[in-house]
């Protein structure tokens, strides 16, 4: 049978409560994540200020970021990404070859129990005596 208007309203305070705690939540997450950076500007800003007018070497290093132009930035972000992307892309290929390796070793066998090895590394790379 289904609840009585009593449950219902009990279950509906108890509704409204966890909404408002929901909010109260975000609100304070999104506080925390702003604040973090606002405070992280601020602090950077502090900084900078006390370094105003003196020759260090931070302002050789801000002279060297400064006078960089926005695509070169773009052009050493990109290729840094590309890096890091192709090497990621590596890893994960040579990982899948290393879990299928010995069960496409296994169902070659099954169709030719004869059939030779072609004598790659579980990874699928080269042996290192075969490389040129």
């Amino acid at each position: 049978m289904g609840k009585t208007k009593a449950q219902l309203e009990a279950e509906l305070a108890q509704l409204k409560k966890a909404k408002v705690a929901e909010g109260f939540v975000s609100v304070a997450n999104n506080l925390i994540k702003y604040g973090a950076a606002v405070a992280i500007a601020y602090f950077l800003y502090k900084s900078l200020d006390s370094l105003a007018g003196r020759e260090t070497i931070s302002n050789i290093g801000i002279k060297i970021l400064t006078d960089m132009k926005v695509n070169q930035w773009l052009a050493y972000l990109l290729g840094g990404g590309g890096v890091i992307y192709g090497r990621s892309q590596n890893k994960l290929r040579k990982k899948d070859i290393g879990r299928y390796s010995s069960r496409v070793k296994d169902l070659e066998s099954r169709i030719d129990p004869r059939r030779s090895s072609s004598k790659l590394q579980p990874n699928g790379e080269t042996l290192p005596e075969d490389v040129i």
